[in-house]
């Protein structure tokens, strides 16, 4: 009999594993001091401290604790707004119409539904690698999702192309400043160097998350029952009524919607970019969507207001998610066993080959991703200690930043502690362990990618 085991069991026997560790793994921290607004742990600063072994009621308070995590409770409130708000949207019937009328052009045209993966996963992967694209990409999964069915893909498809793409360049980012621009200022390193050799990676990982998202479109092609989402794309359909094959007329409380959603996108690109806009302001920007298209779409107060909940209901598994997985990160914490795990993995390094270290730099990073799936907040605990300890080792300090990169961001679409992962696969109502089993194909090949381009900034002494 084969035994279904769902994302709530996994992160709750992670959560107890972790609080297993703190009663084995000695207590230890790193002296903090401020720089430029953020606590930089100080090199050689190491030392043991009286261990913290977790309890039943500590691990229990943990998830209850996440709420009130600053970064966490961000998080979980953009997610409930944006699924306010475009159920808000989908309501006014825009979304429907939109999806209908542009399902129609492509079907029309296979030219351009050939591009579609294509154009679409290099243009997020474009965002992941200039300005750091990553929890936006939620936003973009209500809409690709409905897409990609009515183009005779499925869900799945609907969250790769932005996920995936997005997470490609991220990793491979060439320009992105939250974690190669914060990298490269801790090790003292001219902002944004090493493009050339950045951009043949970022090119290369790009590639390979279409050409994986292409090879699996043309199996459910072939056969849609072979998709892991048809079930709920049978709903969906149902839901959004892509079955009716009439051509989608526009009202013109359509279009105003419509037109109000791509002024809020321009705002969004405009705010990050030139303002630093972040979750709190991306959030209050949907919110302010959501009041104006229950207008422009001529919804009654009460129709908005039942809409809007409907949407925050649809969130409230996924936010709840959230907390345990950041109840995994609390339980190691409170335990004080992350700066010991950081100091025996700088340790083992230490001892290597250049090649070698490098190699299991790259895997140091991305263990700790799974404690600290934040690059910024990662770059800023392990490049105090890892830039110096490549200066000792014989390893460039590019060379380590591309490491923590790709530590940093291959595993980001895999590890149940990311807020993305969870976000993404819990709109399309995906398992996690069947979200993990169809990617680590891909994340196979860019950690393959990664041995072979770290060996050869080695070999050339990347500077």
């Amino acid at each position: 009999m084969k035994i279904k085991i769902n994302t709530t069991v996994i992160l709750a026997v992670i959560i107890t594993l972790t609080a297993v560790c703190t009663w084995f793994i000695p207590a230890g921290s790193y002296e903090k001091q401020l720089v430029d607004g953020k606590d930089v742990l100080v090199e050689g600063s190491f030392h043991y401290i009286e261990n913290s072994p977790q309890s039943v009621f500590e691990v229990l308070k943990a998830p209850m604790q996440s709420f009130a995590r600053s970064t966490t409770a961000e998080i979980m409130a953009f997610l409930l707004i944006i699924g306010g708000a475009f159920m808000i949207i989908e309501k006014t019937g825009a979304i429907t119409a939109a999806i209908t009328r542009a399902s129609a052009i492509f079907m029309k045209h296979p030219g351009l539904r050939s591009l579609y993966i294509p154009v679409s996963m290099t243009l997020f992967s474009l965002g992941g690698a200039t300005f750091g694209m990553s929890e936006e990409v939620l936003i973009f999964i209500p809409i690709f999702i409905p897409l990609s069915i009515s183009l005779k893909y499925d869900s799945l498809i609907g969250i790769s192309v932005p996920f995936l793409g997005a997470s490609a360049g991220f990793a491979g980012a060439f320009m992105n400043p939250f974690t190669l621009g914060i990298a490269q200022g801790i090790a003292q390193l001219p902002l944004y160097s090493g493009l050339g050799l950045r951009t043949i990676i970022w090119v290369c990982a790009t590639a390979a998350a279409i050409v994986f998202v292409m090879l699996y479109a043309r199996k459910i092609e072939k056969n849609p029952k072979a998709s892991l989402t048809y079930e709920f794309d049978r709903q969906k359909i149902k839901e959004l009524d892509l079955n009716n094959k009439t051509e989608a007329v526009f009202t013109l409380k359509h279009k105003l919607v419509l037109a109000a959603f791509a002024a809020t996108m321009i705002w969004l690109v405009v705010g990050v970019l030139k303002y630093e806009w972040y979750i709190v302001e991306i959030g209050a920007l949907f919110l302010g969507l959501a009041i104006v298209a229950s207008v422009l779409g001529g919804l009654k107060v009460s129709e908005a207001t039942s809409a809007f909940y409907e949407g925050v209901k649809s969130m409230a598994e996924i936010v709840f998610l959230l907390a345990l997985a950041t109840a995994i990160i609390i339980v190691a914490e409170n335990g004080h066993i992350l700066d010991t795990i950081l100091h025996y993995m700088a340790g083992v390094i230490s001892h290597l080959n250049s090649t070698v270290a490098s190699w299991a730099a790259f895997i140091m990073q991305a263990v700790i991703n799974f404690f600290i799936p934040s690059g910024s907040s990662k770059a800023v605990l392990t490049m105090p200690i890892l830039a110096p300890l490549s200066d000792l080792i014989g390893i460039s300090r590019q060379t380590m930043i591309l490491a923590y990169q790709f530590g940093d961001g291959w595993t980001n679409v895999c590890i149940p502690t990311s807020a993305v992962v969870l976000g993404v696969i819990g709109m399309a109502k995906l398992p996690f362990q069947k979200w993990f089993r169809f990617v680590m194909p891909l994340v196979g090949f860019w950690f393959a990618m990664s041995f072979v381009f770290l060996a050869i900034a080695n070999y050339i002494h990347w500077q």
